[in-house]
């Protein structure tokens, strides 16, 4: 117990000394050394304005009215600094050793001005170089004690105003931040908490830096840091200087990349859906941007990325190599109609923003297992883009489509509204899927070689398909027709089946959507098949004459025409029967009948002129002219008997 009393005595009495310290020293006093270290460390004037005296809760020190920070020298936009009160810790134990060290900052509703001349100096830079040696670094109290160095063990700034001026680029002003600092050693490691809603919405950043006073120099330090918003999460770990310049690991997690955006001030990203990127990322002075071993997920697809982004530009210029499996891009389609319809009756109406063209500049290959693009499907992929000035160019490294393989290019420009447009050969293809994935007929089948060069523009999917224009041709091998059998319909029993042919080819002109092929040559066994009409892309209507005829040397064997009209989704098959064995029956009949007319004619004319005597006509006179003159001939004769005469 005795032990116990002497402690609690020795205890009371350090607390007792250590008050009677803290008031014994004048808060002026404090404030000019605090003053005098910040001099001598910065070469910037701290100035107090109004009493200063002494603090004891929360913090044991001085209190102050409004407080100043100076601008450096070569800026004339006032002080870098400005709080309308402070609160300036003393370290207690140093108190007792005569040394009055500062150890903790809270400043309330200031106004942080960070500013970069248009040669790249920069405000922040507290520690310049070109500070004279000589300068003093330490101050004594009244009873000669030395001081020690700076060391802002802590930092708490509340409801301050940050404004960020750049004379060589852009500008920002952000209201009601709040920010700390932990600096208990400053050979050590600082800690950084800011807080913060540029756009209502708070966003949180906390961060490590190893050496904050060499990276406030300009210096590179190791750096950890977060940034979240949103429900999203973006951390770096690596070295990071002022200028700005970085190198670490990125891990970004962002469930709703509009909404993160959104909270940090800036445009909207443009992805629907979670985002996430991991993978080495350096950042170099002059703004060059370089990914290596990169994971990226977005629209539903996890992709490997390595790119170089450089920023000097108009646009950033990307150059990337992005590879991934079973890909899908049917979000980018207007309105997200992966069909491409609307209500199953036309075409999407719904405008295609094809603003992302413009974003960037590069090239960029991709590859990829599959790609699904809403209403085609496409097999393995290796193209690459080049994009300039919202133009892109894609070409055809290996692409399987319609179950062939392709070659060409594709090319959409969206400098002066979208057009589109395409060169290419697929080799392999099946005819099935063709017109299934592009106009929903599925009864042909077969394996050849198409070839197209086509030209669309419009904002819809709707405008695109009315306005196609182009050419091409096709040729299939052995293939099949379902839904009718060619050889029971020429053998006079007409219904389902199916035909098997050798050899299906033609070439086709379109123009405003409207497909025209007057030369379809389709090769059975027995039977050669042509055909003729328009196909409506933009209308998805069909008008087409398919007529098959049976195979002889006189190639005038029977022929059965079949009319295929109506629109895509259920069109009418017809045969023709009034056109059979190669020939219009009615149109013949209609002949036959002119011919019996004539022939009656001609009959009647002659019996007339039997009965009336007409033997000869005159020179150039007509058979009717001979019968009139007749006629009135015998009617005088008539006349004159009638009168008496001779």
């Amino acid at each position: 117990m005795r032990l116990i009393r002497i402690l609690l005595m020795v205890v009371v009495a350090v607390v007792l000394g250590l008050v009677a310290l803290v008031v014994l020293l004048p808060g002026e006093k404090i404030a000019k050394i605090a003053a005098d270290q910040v001099r001598a460390q910065t070469g910037r004037e701290l100035v107090f304005e109004g009493e200063v005296g002494i603090s004891w809760y929360p913090i044991l020190g001085v209190k102050t009215g409004p407080v100043q920070l100076a601008n450096a020298e070569w800026s004339n936009a006032g002080p870098m600094f400005r709080a309308e009160s402070a609160q300036i810790g003393v370290d207690v134990m140093s108190l007792i050793g005569g040394t009055i060290r500062i150890t903790q900052i809270d400043v309330g509703q200031p106004d942080v001005l960070l500013e970069v001349a248009k040669d790249g100096r920069a405000n922040w830079d507290l520690f310049p170089e070109s500070a004279e040696a000589g300068e003093a670094t330490t101050a004594t109290t009244e009873g000669g004690g030395a001081m020690g160095g700076l060391v802002l063990e802590s930092l708490a700034v509340r409801d301050a105003r940050l404004r960020y001026v750049d004379h060589g680029g852009e500008s920002y002003d952000i209201k009601d931040v709040d920010a700390t600092l932990a600096w208990p050693d400053r050979s050590g490691p600082a800690e950084i908490g800011l807080s913060l809603s540029p756009a209502g919405e708070a966003v949180e950043i906390a961060g490590v830096v190893d050496d904050l006073e060499g990276f406030l120099g300009g210096e590179i330090s190791a750096l950890r840091a977060t940034v979240a918003a949103a429900g999203g999460k973006v951390a770096f770990d690596g070295r990071a200087g002022m200028d700005p310049q970085a190198a670490g690991r990125v891990d970004a997690d962002v469930p709703n990349p509009n909404a993160f955006m959104a909270a940090l001030g800036l445009e909207p990203a443009g992805i629907a859906g979670k985002a996430a990127f991991k993978g080495d990322v350096t950042l170099t002075k002059d703004g060059q941007i370089s990914v290596r071993e990169g994971t990226a997920t977005a629209l539903g697809n996890t992709v490997s990325l390595a790119a170089d982004v450089f920023t000097g530009g108009a646009r950033p210029r990307v150059n990337a190599q992005i590879a991934g499996g079973a890909m899908t891009l049917a979000a980018l389609q207007g309105g997200g109609d992966s069909g491409g319809s609307s209500g199953g009756s036309g075409w999407s109406k719904a405008p295609i923003d094809a603003s992302g063209l413009g974003l960037i500049d590069g090239d960029i290959s991709l590859a990829a297992e599959s790609i699904d693009l809403g209403d085609m499907v496409l097999g393995r992929t290796r193209v690459a883009i080049a994009i300039d000035n919202s133009r892109a160019v894609v070409n055809l490294r290996e692409l399987h489509m319609f179950d062939g393989v392709a070659s060409g290019q594709f090319v959409a420009n969206n400098r002066s509204g979208l057009s589109v447009s395409s060169d290419v050969t697929v080799k392999g293809l099946e005819l099935k899927t063709l017109l299934s994935e592009t106009a929903g007929l599925t009864r042909m089948s077969g394996v050849g070689t198409m070839k197209s060069k086509i030209l669309a523009s419009g904002n819809s999917i709707h405008a695109l398909m009315n306005s196609l224009s182009g050419s091409g041709s096709f040729d299939i091998g052995q293939g099949k027709i379902s839904g009718i059998d060619l050889d029971r319909l020429l053998r006079g029993q007409p219904g389902g089946g199916t035909t098997v042919f050798d050899s299906l080819s033609a070439s086709w002109t379109m123009q405003g959507g409207v497909m025209s092929n007057n030369d379809l040559l389709l090769d059975l066994p027995h039977v050669i098949a042509k055909g003729e009409g328009t196909i409506g892309i933009g209308a998805r209507t069909i008008d087409y004459l398919f007529t098959p005829q049976i195979k002889n040397e006189a190639e005038d064997g029977l022929a059965v025409p079949v009319e295929i009209k109506g629109s895509w989704d259920s069109p009418k098959i017809i045969p023709r029967l009034d056109k059979a064995f190669g020939r219009d029956i009615e149109l013949e009949l209609e002949e036959k009948k002119d011919a019996a007319r004539e022939e009656l004619k001609a009959k009647a004319k002659e019996k007339v002129e039997k009965e009336l005597g007409v033997i000869e006509k005159q020179e150039g006179q007509s058979t009717e002219d001979a019968i009139k003159q007749k006629l009135e001939e015998k009617a005088k004769d008539k006349l004159k008997s009638l009168l008496g005469g001779d």
